[in-house]
């Protein structure tokens, strides 16, 4: 774990706190009409369409609490690692990987309730208008994987192909699949936060669906890109919760 990802991990935990003071104590809101009016108006920076009513106020409270926990969680993650032995090169990639997909459900729980959205499916532009509502400084770009010549074998032969084979061999949708085309088939770098956002969901999914394994992390190099990228996420929730104090 990078020195900045410590400090992203104390910057995420104090943002969650600094937020937790203007809800605790536990439950209080439900009873408390001043209350939900201040929460109410804290929300609307990210949509005036939230209600003051303690039911939503509760439904925004108890999504944001999952969010951040889980968020937290991934990127308090030292040494991740999943499999039979913790100390295995694969299974530490496995549990890269991982981390990054808790990082990305967390940070979609927290963006929709801030943006006052909790039906099943996320539009993109949900979570686009959440991240320009964080008014982040320009994105330190992340440059396209790192690979070495004698890892290359694998990744040419879809090089070789239509540039959607990777994408179809990720088993990752259409709107994925651009994103990764241009990451890991082109090397273009990643250069806003956005971006990032996407090539996250779309590294998540990919995991997730059982297409990404581990010995593809490790030819394509994708390990130092995946660590950042939940890094990103818990920076993005962060800043969201700061517009709250």
């Amino acid at each position: 774990m990078t020195d900045s990802s410590i400090i992203i991990q104390e910057i995420l935990k104090c943002a969650w706190e600094n937020t937790w003071q203007i809800f605790q104590p536990d439950n209080s809101w439900k009873d408390d009409k001043a209350k939900c009016s201040d929460i109410q108006k804290r929300l609307s920076y990210f949509n005036p369409t939230h209600s003051d009513s303690p039911e939503h106020i509760d439904k925004v409270i108890k999504a944001l609490s999952r969010g951040v926990s889980l968020t937290q969680a991934a990127i308090d993650w030292q040494n991740a690692a999943i499999g039979k032995k913790s100390t295995r090169k694969i299974d530490k990639l496995r549990g890269i990987q991982w981390r990054l997909v808790i990082a990305y459900g967390g940070f979609e729980i927290t963006a929709k309730a801030l943006m006052n959205h909790f039906k099943r499916n996320t539009p993109s532009e949900v979570i686009e208008n959440y991240i320009k509502k964080c008014n982040f400084p320009i994105y330190k770009p992340l440059g396209s994987p790192s690979i070495s010549p004698n890892k290359k074998p694998n990744l040419e032969k879809w090089l070789s192909k239509e540039e959607s084979a990777i994408a179809d061999f990720l088993g990752v949708t259409a709107g994925d699949a651009k994103i990764i085309e241009r990451w890991i088939v082109k090397s273009d770098s990643i250069g806003s936060w956005e971006e990032a956002v996407k090539l996250a969901k779309a590294l998540r999914n990919a995991t997730a669906h059982g297409f990404l394994q581990p010995t593809k992390v490790n030819q394509w190099g994708l390990k130092p890109g995946l660590s950042t990228l939940a890094d990103n996420l818990a920076e993005i929730m962060a800043a969201g919760l700061k517009k709250l104090t």
